[in-house]
Parts: C-alpha cells; structure tokens; sequence
C-alpha cells in the first residue's frame, strides 16, 4: 500500500514537472495539508517572510494553482487548486508535449539538412521507393574507394531489388576492384553470398543475433546509407562523427562474428 509520503513525493514530482520552483510546490503541499489557512499562518509554517510568502503566491497563480487575488479583501484566506487541478494540467502538458514532439518527428529529415558538424557541412538525403533505392545502390559505386562494409539482412536487401539487379551490381563492383565486407543477419541468400565469396571479391560473415530485423547501413568513402526495405526508403548520411561512430561498431560485430 502506497504511504502519504510516496504520495506527497509523487505530487512534488508532477509540480516539478509543471515548472514549478521548489518554494512554490513545497508551499502548495504544505497548503494542501493546512487546508483554508491565513498568510500569517502560512508563513509559520513554512518558515518564511509573509512579502516572500505573497510572492510564491504569486508564481502559484501563473500556474493556476490558486485564486488567491480574486478572493474577497475580508476573507483573504490561502487555499490551493485541489490535485484534481494538478493532473488537468500535467495531461495538457504532455498532450503539447506530444504533439510537439510529432512535429519534431515529422521536420526531422528537414532539420537534419540544416545541421552542421564537424570540418565539412553534414548532409543528409532520404531516398523513397524502389526506383530512388536503385539509384543511390549503384551511386555507391561511382564514390567508393577500395572497401564496402555493410551489416544488415541480406534477404531482405535483395528480395527488394531482385538477384537479377544483384548479381549486376557485383559484377559492376568486382570491375572496379572494390572489396566487400558484409557482415549479415543468417537466411538463404546469406548463405548463398557466402558460397561465392572468393569469386565475388567479399569476405561474408554471419551475425548472430538474438533478435531479427530487416534494416541495414552500408559503409563507404565518408558516408553512410541506412537501408529500409520495407518501405522502401534509403538514408544517406554524410557525417565525419556519425560514420566514424558506425565504422567502430561494425569492426566491434566484425571481430565478435569471426
């Protein structure tokens, strides 16, 4: 059973949340306890000055938690919103919260764009559908150096694409003497790859993983492509930070699927 302390600890929480300072959610609490209580009380209680009292007040009725000022001058006694007040307002909170954050979501891809890090400007393309896939698939090849490493499902990849444009983009890949190191999630066309190997110019291994999934991120030059076959839609990234940070997690799983 939940004590009166975790319950006052809960509510001195949710003020927190609300904005509110320490001085004001402790004189809420104290006033929720006192009930209708004069300032002169009030400030006993609370052990401070009644001037720093009307001003705690004060940041209590910008949160609308008291309606101390409308009171008649003959009954200006304190008393606060009851919690019921409290709740109302932390759900509108979070209801904005979440709205915001939908928006925030739904402006990322356009903020991304904007944003700046490190020596070079951060650049940040979304590619939708097949066809916008296939594009920047063999776009890799015309920016990749002389190594690939890509970690993901392989079945899913190529059940997208189709071994017909697979096989095109092996051979396109071996002519300019591009090595691959894929690093794959088990299935058939996993396995297939890695039958073919040594003739593909790749070096295959399996990942091990404790859960499935579809995804993918491609490395190459000083980018990054993540793969989503489902949709489909490709990410491409180009950021000396965020590809160097999957450059180490890729080699970490390389080293462990050995």
């Amino acid at each position: 059973m939940i004590t009166n302390t975790e319950v006052k600890q809960n509510l001195y929480t949710s003020l927190k949340e609300l904005g509110l300072t320490e001085s004001e959610a402790n004189l809420y609490l104290t006033s929720l306890t006192l009930g209708s209580v004069t300032i002169v009380s009030l400030a006993e209680h609370l052990s401070m000055p009644r001037p720093n009292v009307y001003k705690v007040i004060a940041g209590l009725e910008k949160h609308g938690l008291t309606k101390f000022s409308e009171r008649k001058k003959q009954s200006r006694t304190f008393v606060v919103e009851p919690p019921t007040v409290v709740l109302e307002l932390l759900r509108r909170k979070r209801e904005a919260m979440a709205s915001l954050d939908q928006t925030l979501v739904g402006s990322m891809p356009d903020l991304l764009a904007l944003y700046h890090q490190g020596e070079t400007p951060t650049k940040i393309k979304v590619y939708e559908g097949e066809d916008q896939w296939n594009k920047i698939f063999f776009k890799v090849l015309d920016e990749a150096k002389d190594k690939i490493d890509f970690f993901g499902s392989a079945d899913a990849f190529i059940g997208l694409i189709s071994w017909e444009t697979e096989l095109e983009w092996i051979r396109l890949r071996t002519s300019k003497n591009i090595h691959m190191n894929s690093l794959l999630t088990p299935g058939a066309d996993a396995a297939t790859l890695v039958q073919n190997d040594k003739l593909q110019m790749r070096t295959t291994r399996i990942f091990q993983g404790t859960l499935p999934f579809v995804t993918g991120f491609m490395l190459y030059a000083n980018k990054v492509i993540i793969w989503q076959p489902k949709a489909p839609l490709a990410v491409l990234v180009e950021d000396e930070y965020i590809v160097a940070m999957l450059r180490s997690i890729f080699a970490a799983l390389w080293t462990q699927s050995a």
